[in-house]
């Protein structure tokens, strides 16, 4: 009981001094004319911290960054106690808000394009409304601020905070370092070949001096670096990527805060580009995190579609039938993998239905070409006959059942079939019975 206890405090702690800790970095990549801090990572501490702790720890995120964003507003902002409550207040409950969002479209350890979707919407529901509250709070504390400046200066650096930090807390979740495993060096190799294309290219673009160089197209050139960082962060994965997001987005800023870069042309305030430059970095995070959805939806897709082809195919095979697939014009085979353990290595030799037509007995024939083509035809859906087959040197009693699959037009494009073995004491009980016609 004692050790639950000091979990909640132990989370409230570690979320109070990370926030900190990453308030005073975030002072110290830029300095411009807001109130608002330009570049702002503590809100995704806090935004990635509530999406991946558990239910039981939420409310203890909730008052570590309450706590801790007070102290920023006392020593931070150098605001009164009764200024850092409300301020603390818009901090904590824009990003709560939209850190419910973004759990409502998760479904457990899901990350698939659905729960990117959320986290990018709960990422701009908290920036918008934390942006709306705080330009107010920043015209009533401090009259001279500009209410669209300050708005401009909230939403583009929390919006750029939780873009890139909290999928690095995301992706780093329950990991443990291991002595083998992780990716293949091909693989690390190709994603650093495409950072340093980055790395080489963001230094030309954004660095200073780039209208001495490039002259009037200089302003044109910001999105020549993006695509190599966007191809390293795919190439890495989640976590790779993450980080690879992280540095190249504060290498942009940091050179842009330096006076370099496209977004240095006619600032209407002091370090205006360094606000305008986060808006540029929170839309290539953006994609990334789409692309990245994307890719894990389709691998989620292939899985599930795998543990149910191996379901199927061991049920079948459990039961002793075999299933394959025929081309309706073509009459192309795909067999099952399982087939050969049911109908023997001869199954391999029948690529085509005229193959597997050919093996079936001479009385027996007519009926299964009849069968064949009513069903691939289109005449009848389905047709189940039992007639022998020639298989690898053996007559077997075969029962077979066809079944067309129609594609969107309504013609038939393949015909699934169902091929099931039966002992000659089922047979002549079939055919006593009549189930040789189907």
């Amino acid at each position: 009981m004692r050790q639950r206890s000091s979990q909640p405090l132990a989370t409230v702690v570690t979320v109070a001094v990370a926030y900190l800790f990453v308030a005073w970095l975030s002072c110290s990549l830029a300095d411009v004319g807001t109130q608002t801090v330009p570049v702002w990572l503590s809100a995704g501490v806090v935004f990635g911290a509530l999406i991946c702790a558990g239910p039981g720890h939420r409310f203890a995120v909730v008052v570590a960054a309450a706590v801790a964003s007070l102290v920023w507003g006392l020593v931070g902002h150098k605001l009164s106690v009764a200024a850092a409550v409300p301020f603390a207040a818009i901090e904590v409950a824009s990003v709560a808000v939209g850190a419910w969002v973004a759990l409502r479209g998760r479904h457990g350890a899901d990350l698939g394009v659905g729960a990117v979707g959320a986290l990018i919407a709960g990422t701009l529901i908290t920036a918008t409304l934390g942006a709306t509250l705080a330009g107010e709070f920043w015209r009533w504390q401090r009259p001279g601020a500009a209410y669209g400046t300050e708005w401009r200066a909230w939403a583009f650096s929390t919006a750029g905070g939780i873009l890139l930090v909290a999928p690095l807390i995301e992706a780093f979740r329950g990991f443990r370092i291991k002595r083998s495993g992780g990716m293949p060096m091909t693989q690390f190799g190709a994603g650093a070949a495409a950072f340093s294309a980055f790395l080489v290219t963001a230094w030309v673009v954004f660095g200073t001096g780039g209208e001495q160089r490039f002259g009037t197209v200089a302003a044109t050139l910001g999105y020549l670096p993006m695509p190599f960082l966007l191809l390293s962060a795919m190439v890495w994965g989640a976590r790779g990527g993450s980080l690879a997001m992280l540095t190249g987005a504060l290498l942009v800023i940091g050179l842009t805060t330096a006076g370099g870069g496209p977004f240095v042309v006619a600032d209407s305030f002091a370090g205006e580009a360094v606000i305008e430059v986060q808006a540029y970095v929170a839309v290539w995070a953006m994609m990334a995190l789409l692309v990245r959805g994307l890719s894990e939806s389709r691998r989620q897709a292939l899985q599930k579609a795998r543990d149910w082809q191996l379901r199927y195919e061991r049920t079948l095979q459990a039961t002793g039938v075999a299933n394959v697939e025929f081309d309706a014009v073509t009459g192309a085979a795909v067999w099952a993998e399982h087939a050969p353990a049911v109908l023997g290595t001869a199954t391999s030799a029948f690529e085509n239905v005229d193959d597997w037509l050919a093996c079936t007995d001479e009385a027996d024939r007519p009926l299964a070409e009849a069968a064949w083509r009513a069903v691939s035809e289109g005449r009848k859906p389905a047709a189940s006959e039992t007639y022998s087959v020639r298989l690898g040197g053996r007559t077997r009693a075969v029962q077979v059942r066809w079944a067309g699959i129609c594609g969107p037009d309504g013609a038939v494009e393949r015909v699934a079939g169902l091929l099931r073995p039966i002992d000659d004491q089922q047979a002549q009980d079939g055919g006593a019975g009549g189930s040789r016609h189907g």
